[in-house]
């Protein structure tokens, strides 16, 4: 037996809302220790015992599976800001470091500095922050209210003493 191309595969059912998923367990257990972790507590699943995904919807699961399965190699069906930032949400929620580095390097062309902030501080990516600072610091037109909730108060203060020190 070929010691990494002879798959011994389960199948999985997840649950997620409403929606019932049966998937290879090989590419879960391989890639992420939170997954090894769930399947050994919950056994095998079935459509009637199925693995619950709470606080994922559906389209983020979508989303993230088509990285994950691919029907077709030569393009991504993540191509949104959004869509990455949620595959980078759940890789970094599962523990798959590599989707997880594919999420980060998929999402920095398409992220505005806001969300380099944001997405920054949140999936602890702090190769981002200071670039993304500087551009939001140096730019002529101040914070829009939108972009103010985004980062939130202790944001908006210290790019408000950064832009004061600029000038």
């Amino acid at each position: 037996k070929h010691e990494t191309f002879y798959i011994h595969d389960d199948m999985v059912v997840f649950l997620v809302e409403d929606t019932l998923f049966r998937l290879h367990s090989f590419f879960f257990k391989r890639d992420s220790e939170y997954f090894r972790n769930l399947f050994s507590q919950h056994g095998s699943s079935s459509e009637a015992h199925p693995v619950r995904l709470d606080g994922v919807s559906v389209a983020n699961l979508e989303t993230f599976l088509g990285v994950l399965y691919p029907s077709d190699f030569s393009k991504r069906t993540a191509t949104t800001a959004d869509e990455w930032t949620s595959v980078l949400a759940l890789a970094t929620k599962w523990s798959f470091t590599t989707i997880r580095s594919l999420a980060i390097r998929e999402l920095f062309p398409l992220a505005s500095p806001i969300e380099k902030i944001v997405v920054g501080r949140q999936y602890n990516i702090p190769g981002w922050l200071q670039d993304a600072y500087v551009a939001v610091c140096e730019r002529p037109e101040a914070l829009t209210k939108k972009e103010g909730e985004r980062l939130g108060l202790d944001e908006v203060i210290k790019i408000s003493q950064l832009r004061q020190d600029v000038r």
